[in-house]
């Protein structure tokens, strides 16, 4: 089994470097050109450069003895001027060589990081990120947060450790000339201790990937300390000694196993670095003996072969193994595979968030201007939440008519928030159907259909952009439109708020920067209610708000109360809140069942009151409750 492990991981490392190769020339045909041919430029000069070296001083003595002129001066001379234009060559081309590997470092980090964004934006829902695996996979794709496991700094190192591999082998093909058995041992010894040490990176890389959803915890606690949002209530509870307290006992818990795993194989390292001595001790004693013209070698060596065999035998012992390019190496080794992985696997993730509807329809239909014209449907729509163990929904029918307003209602759980991320398509049904004018959504191009969608959630994204950004979202295309967001801010009833900010339409909506300032809950809400205004106006057919009112006053929320009809105007309505004097408003309510994850009562709010249910009891509670206020 152990045998297994070790042979799967040296696979896995000789797979990744070949597909972090492959790759270069995807990012810059050019620079992966130059690249490589700088290494092998940089591999075969200094092994020419080792031969000729030793030719060189092997012919000093005739030179000396001809003296100036004669025809062994003359080719001393040559060897000398050949020798040095190699090496000028050689630190001319290994700076070429750097800068290309570095150029192409930094374009592989943008290219993954593109990668990572796009595959986790992909997938039509949201479902994958809520899966821990997935997360996971995403923190490893992050380059686990650290300059020192990024896979630019592989490329960086291929510059360096490819040219010494190859000098290494070319230098052993040298000492087959001495002795070809010598030769075939350094040809094996230094690719075995390579891999050797590749083995024991990879497993350092491994484990340190396997705790990436320990570390994800420890860096939750870490930024709770370092970010605006909870420090409030970290000051007022006193809970700075405490969070430093479980932030380091959630690292450490996550890191023990990593130092563990970077103690080395003693039969690994300790087994290589014998291997190279005895075969070093091996080469220099043949070699003196060869030179001195005893033993079992060829015979008394020439100086010149003499020179030739030092140079190579220092060669062979340029062979990186044991260093930071090699950990760098195998880091991407593991990276980029995972990278790749990842982004192909959530090319599939609408299929695998809802396996029975599979395979997924390659062809989507597009959607007209004008829809919903007619209706939205729920047809047996049952939905149950990834690892969840109950149904949020429950084989929910509902019929909505097109230009009509409904609003949903229920306690806490009961599938309100769910139905409206069903109807964006951000989930898929786990069984049953959404139609719109009786087409299935998931046969509507989902760009399209959410370009007919204008929602406020209730955890609406403050954006730290300007101000005129924030609204602008809502339809970017008409970004530039100026009176479309005096419109949507007007209706929002944004223009006093933005008449006082110190740079108007161009304020930043953050103090994280300079010139910038924060808006209060209230007027948050109102700019996600701008936001969707602002869709509105582009087009968008269904409006939908989950709990416009949360954050306001007292007054905002009348003034909105008082504009519902005029906001919702020839619109399909959906709106969720717990503010009853809003709903009452709706042309049609309806109640869910939290116990039954379906439909309770349906009907208007005159009809519900005078039936005496849950949605009177509602009702009823929270009026008494406002009026004792009074």
């Amino acid at each position: 089994m152990m045998v297994r492990t070790r042979l799967a991981r040296l696979a896995s490392s000789g797979r990744g470097v070949l597909t972090l190769i492959r790759l270069l020339p995807r990012l810059d045909r050019r620079l992966a050109a130059i690249l490589g041919v700088s290494v092998l430029v940089t591999a075969a000069l200094p092994v020419a450069a080792a031969v000729l070296t030793g030719l060189l001083i092997g012919s000093i003595p005739a030179a000396v003895a001809g003296g100036s002129g004669s025809a062994a001066m003359t080719e001393t001379l040559r060897l000398l001027v050949v020798v040095g234009v190699l090496v000028l060559v050689d630190r001319m081309v290994a700076p070429v060589a750097t800068t290309a590997g570095r150029a192409l470092g930094r374009e592989l980090d943008s290219h993954l990081a593109e990668r990572v964004m796009a595959a986790v934006g992909r997938p039509e829902g949201i479902a994958h990120l809520e899966d821990p695996e997935t997360l996971d996979e995403i923190r490893i794709a992050r380059g686990l947060g650290s300059d020192l496991n990024r896979a630019g700094r592989a490329v960086e190192a291929l510059p360096r450790a490819l040219p010494s591999w190859l000098r290494a082998l070319g230098s052993a093909g040298v000492l087959f000339a001495l002795e070809w058995w010598l030769g075939v041992i350094w040809l094996i010894v230094w690719p075995l201790t390579l891999l050797l040490m590749q083995r024991e990176y990879v497993k350092i890389g491994a484990v340190i990937y396997g705790q990436s959803s320990a570390l994800r915890r420890s860096e939750y606690l870490r930024d709770l300390a370092l970010e605006a949002g909870p420090a409030k209530e970290l000051r007022i509870l006193g809970l700075r000694d405490w969070l430093i307290g479980r932030f380091e006992e959630s690292w450490l818990a996550a890191m023990r196993p990593v130092w563990r795993s970077r103690r080395p194989d003693p039969l690994s390292v300790g087994g290589s670095v014998l291997a190279i001595i005895v075969v070093d001790t091996l080469s220099y004693g043949l070699l003196v003996a060869a030179g001195l013209g005893v033993g079992p070698g060829p015979g008394q060596l020439s100086l010149a072969a003499v020179a030739v065999f030092v140079q190579a035998l220092a060669g062979v012992n340029s062979f990186m193994a044991f260093d930071d390019d090699n950990a760098h190496l195998a880091a991407a080794a593991l990276l980029v595979p995972k990278v790749l992985a990842m982004s192909d696997r959530l090319d599939a993730a609408d299929a695998l968030a809802a396996p029975e509807r599979a395979p997924a329809l390659t062809r989507r239909r597009e959607v007209a201007p004008e829809l919903p014209r007619d209706e939205l449907r729920f047809e047996g729509v049952t939905f149950r939440y990834p690892n969840a163990e109950k149904a949020a929904i429950d084989g929910l029918d509902l019929v909505v008519p097109a230009g009509r307003s409904l609003a949903v209602v229920g306690r806490n759980g009961a599938g309100k928030t769910s139905l409206v991320k069903l109807l964006c398509g951000l989930y898929r049904p786990t069984a049953g159907r959404i139609t719109v004018d009786g087409t299935d959504l998931a046969e509507l191009d989902p760009d399209g259909w959410r370009s007919r969608l204008a929602v406020l959630f209730q955890d609406f994204a403050r954006y730290h952009l300007t101000i005129a950004d924030n609204i602008a979202l809502g339809a970017p295309q008409h970004s530039g439109d100026r009176d479309r967001l005096e419109l949507a801010a007007q209706r929002a009833g944004l223009e006093s708020v933005i008449e006082v900010l110190p740079d108007g339409w161009e304020t930043v909506l953050s103090r994280e920067y300079t010139g910038g300032v924060d808006l209060s809950g209230g007027q948050w809400q109102r700019v996600a209610l701008a936001r969707a205004m602002f869709a509105v106006d582009a087009g968008a057919r269904v409006l939908v708000l989950d709990e416009p009112t949360a954050a306001l006053d007292v007054r905002a929320e009348a003034a909105l109360y008082d504009r519902f009809l005029e906001l919702t105007e020839g619109l399909t309505t959906w709106l969720i809140s717990h503010r009853f004097s809003t709903v009452r408003r709706a042309d049609r309510i309806v109640v869910l069942d939290p116990d039954r994850g379906g439909i309770a009562e349906d009907g208007d709010h005159d009809r519900l009151l005078a039936a005496g249910g849950a949605y009177a009891r509602m009702f009823t509670l929270q009026a008494e409750r406002f009026a004792g206020r009074s």
